[in-house]
């Protein structure tokens, strides 16, 4: 068999969305936030075989260059950013305790709800016009804006951490002048997490609201932090991660501040490019893997087109019916996943949307 139906029990994260994750994967509704189902080989939380032999995909295929992922916000995630593959082989080596594997996290975030998100950046004018206004309405926050206009946004970002709490609390004080969604942004981070330094950050970053099927490409050094919403995560096998703040979980200033790519982001969202009707791919500038959105329908299907290496498939609406030129059809429902060891000749039919995910 070259079809594999494959599963993951949901993980439990303080910021999960228990009811979107629920819906989506078709369950009850549990007592405690559920955050995230993982599809893949990585040692975390590796698939499980949905058939009589079960095992997992790990002990049944072995390690796969890629991990894709069920992730529902309901609350914000950590300010954080990923690794080059270099620095990472280099920091593990040296057992750095940020580091959990020696490999990099490039990551591409595609929403099946309208999702909200931190991403990269913002255009060096608006922050600076920003930066201003909140000079202007403290004298404490004026340092601030003197180092951003002097040296941009690692001079920022330094005098950030390098802040008192009277930053946080000035800035949540006169958030007001940053417009009705930032200042109601400062105002949810703050009621979370009292006096974080990643509040003062945010203000730094894209506010970016994706519909359904837009999608966030977060390469080395991207400064992210998810807000609210449903997604699929596509990624190379790593569970590198450098945050900032924002979390309960343990940062690492020093290191996310020598990991970050320091230029502006002008515009977050990927620009897909439809291959047919029912095919677009979502450009992600690695060769850990590569992303397809797929749309079928009776009028609509896929058939026998060639991808190469293996691929994970999951379906997020709908029903999907799959098959390659070696096995016979298996059909897969909104929440389900299949892992496809051949890709070639690949073919859909059904009526519903999914994500493939290729790689070795």
């Amino acid at each position: 068999m070259t079809i594999l139906k494959i599963g993951n029990e949901p993980m439990g994260y303080a910021w999960g969305s228990s009811d979107l994750l629920a819906d989506l994967l078709g369950i009850k509704i549990p007592e405690t936030p559920i955050a995230e189902v993982w599809f893949g080989t990585h040692k975390t939380s590796p698939s499980k075989v949905l058939d009589s032999q079960n095992g997992t995909l790990l002990e049944r295929y072995g390690e796969l260059s890629y991990l894709v992922k069920f992730l529902a916000a309901a609350n914000p995630l950590s300010i954080q950013a990923h690794p080059t593959k270099e620095r990472a082989f280099k920091q593990f080596a040296k057992s750095n305790s940020s580091y959990s594997d020696a490999n990099h996290k490039p990551e591409i975030i595609i929403a099946i709800t309208a999702f909200r998100a931190l991403c990269g950046f913002r255009p060096k004018e608006e922050t600076l016009a920003d930066l201003e206004a909140l000079a202007i309405a403290s004298s404490h926050l004026k340092p601030l804006y003197e180092a951003f206009d002097l040296a941009g946004y690692q001079a920022a970002m330094n005098w950030i951490y390098q802040s008192d709490d009277s930053a946080v609390l000035q800035l949540v004080a006169n958030a007001t002048v940053l417009g009705r969604s930032r200042a109601r942004l400062v105002e949810q981070l703050h009621n979370q997490y009292p006096l974080d330094r990643g509040i003062l950050v945010s203000v730094l970053m894209n506010m970016v609201t994706l519909q359904p099927g837009e999608a966030l490409y977060l390469p080395a050094g991207n400064i992210h932090a998810y807000l609210e919403g449903l997604g699929v995560e596509a990624m190379a096998a790593s569970d590198n991660v450098l945050r900032g703040g924002l979390t309960n979980k343990r940062v690492d200033v020093n290191e996310l501040l020598k990991v970050l790519d320091y230029s502006e982001l002008v515009e977050p969202r990927v620009k897909t490019k439809q291959l047919s009707t029912a095919i677009r791919k979502y450009p992600v500038g690695v060769s850990d893997f590569e992303v397809y959105g797929l749309s079928v329908s009776p009028t609509s299907l896929i058939v026998d087109v060639k991808f190469e290496n293996t691929a994970i498939l999951v379906c997020t609406s709908g029903t999907l019916e799959i098959s390659t030129s070696k096995d016979p059809m298996v059909r897969l429902k909104k929440g389900e996943a299949a892992f496809i060891s051949d890709a070639r000749l690949f073919s859909c039919a059904g009526s519903g949307d999914g994500y493939l995910i290729t790689g070795s």
